[in-house]
């Protein structure tokens, strides 16, 4: 019986605890590609008696598995996976006395720590009374957290800003470890009238962000490779494995 594949599905990702066991599993929201990928290494023996060098023996000294994902969701969770990064959430808040870079000149552009900022006041550090720099002294780019001087003559540097900022989503690169997590694939067959299949990886390990186009003329995408291990708290036998498996319904004759 012939039997073809076509799939569509989600990717879930969970961390693993000490047992190796999944826990609760994360949506990676919408994937716009998968692809799930084997090989082996071997070590070759050529013959050395018919005077061809043929090969006479090949033996695997090694198996290797992958997947490769494109996430299409640059989520804060999405980032911190392909960055090795922790999220962390900025709540709304007043910040007091951030300190410019000195020197500063007449069309020099400075950023704030934060982005999305109001009630902006920004003082010279005259000792006795702090002056503060009017609209005609600079422009202030609100959205981006972002000053462009336009008249710093009688004042002393360097700066001072007061602000309010928004809410916002941080994440930091490359101070997590590498992730170590369990991926199950749930997918529906359309070429056989959307028939379930999962893919489980027990131990998957994913590289660091391969690119994300950051000025495009499309939707921008993020691609992840992931080493799939050997799980050492699975047995041994043929129905789990220690890599991982595949499930789909028995088709009906």
């Amino acid at each position: 019986m012939t039997q073809y594949f076509l799939g569509q599905g989600k990717v879930f990702i969970a961390s693993r605890d000490s047992a190796g066991k999944p826990q609760a599993q994360r949506w990676l929201g919408d994937v716009s590609a998968a692809k799930f990928g084997l090989k082996s290494t071997t070590a070759d023996h050529k013959e050395s008696y018919s005077g061809q060098r043929s090969l006479a023996k090949k033996i695997v000294t090694g198996k290797d598995a992958t997947i490769d994902l494109t996430l299409m969701e640059i989520s804060q969770d999405n980032l911190a996976l392909a960055l090795y990064g922790k999220p962390t959430s900025i709540a709304t808040g007043s910040i007091t006395g951030e300190q410019l870079p000195a020197d500063l000149i007449v069309g020099d552009r400075v950023s704030l720590k934060y982005l999305k900022v109001s009630t902006v006041v920004i003082t010279d550090s005259t000792p006795v009374t702090p002056l503060t720099v009017g609209a005609l002294k600079y422009d202030l780019d609100a959205e981006f957290g972002a000053i462009t001087f336009k008249d710093v003559s009688a004042l002393v540097q360097p700066f001072k800003v007061a602000y309010t900022h928004a809410a916002l989503d941080n994440v930091s690169v490359f101070t997590a470890p590498q992730p170590e997590v369990f991926l199950r694939y749930e997918g529906i067959n359309l070429a056989e009238g959307n028939a379930p299949i999962v893919l489980e990886l027990y131990k998957v390990n994913t590289e660091p962000l391969k690119d994300l186009s950051l000025i495009t003329d499309k939707i921008a995408d993020m691609n992840i490779t992931a080493a799939v291990l050997i799980d050492s708290t699975k047995p041994v036998d043929d129905e789990f494995g220690q890599f991982g498996r595949i499930l789909q319904v028995t088709p009906v004759p």
